[in-house]
């Protein structure tokens, strides 16, 4: 079975703890290993001229890797954890340090963020996940399953983009604009995220002021400023 991962609006989220917890050695381990697989991917997606904004989410992409060494036969997982530069390491070290790694930057209370996200694994109705696959990723990963007709792909992506709006409260209506006609299966991750101010600014300190589009074009534009 093969997988195309689709990265749904992913911020670059530091895998660094509250300030009353500290990671296990496998969650700082895995931390690791998912900072360095972001910034190789990043680096590889660069090499495109014609991509303009990149965002990634080292934890989501680690999880998702995760997740399919964790479905995955003997070639395919093997695989997936040599990505992750987790080849040498054990399942269980591999998927309860992401699982704790995943739970730790997700936790919006803690980190004063805004914190929506949602994984589905979509596979077609020829096919039955395996019980402990479906227990053991929604345990770790925290996934949801369903079964979608990839070959009406009008359906398929209305379905898709619905449960993403949905799971980040209509933030990300769209997440997706194609999908290929597979026998495989579909991960899809939506997210979305807002870190709040630790001091908000009053309204009262934005006003219009002068930006420079070019050395002969400048623009009014609202600014943030205080003294102080």
């Amino acid at each position: 079975m093969w997988i195309i991962l689709v990265l749904a609006l992913c911020g670059l989220v530091a895998a660094v703890p509250s300030e009353d917890r500290k990671l296990s050695d496998k969650a700082t381990t895995l931390a690791d290993r998912s900072t360095t697989l972001a910034f190789n991917l990043y680096h590889a997606m660069a090499k495109d001229k014609n991509m303009e904004n990149i965002l990634l989410s080292p934890v989501v992409v680690a999880s998702s890797l995760g997740l399919v060494s964790l479905g995955g036969k003997a070639a395919t997982a093997s695989q997936a954890k040599a990505v992750l530069s987790a080849d040498k390491l054990n399942d269980d070290y591999v998927h309860s340090g992401l699982s704790e790694l995943l739970n730790e930057v997700s936790n919006s209370t803690a980190r004063n963020v805004t914190w929506k996200i949602g994984n589905r694994l979509y596979g077609p109705a020829s096919i039955t996940f395996a019980d402990d696959f479906v227990k053991n990723s929604k345990k770790h990963y925290n996934y949801e399953h369903s079964k979608i007709n990839f070959r009406d792909k009008r359906s398929a992506l209305k379905s898709i983009n619905e449960w993403a709006a949905q799971t980040t409260d209509g933030k990300l209506p769209e997440v997706t604009k194609d999908v290929e006609k597979t026998d495989g299966a579909l991960i899809v991750n939506a997210m979305f995220f807002k870190p709040h101010w630790d001091e908000r600014f009053h309204h009262k300190m934005v006003d219009n002021r002068g930006f420079m589009v070019s050395r002969s074009y400048t623009v009014g534009v609202p600014m943030m400023h205080r003294t102080g």
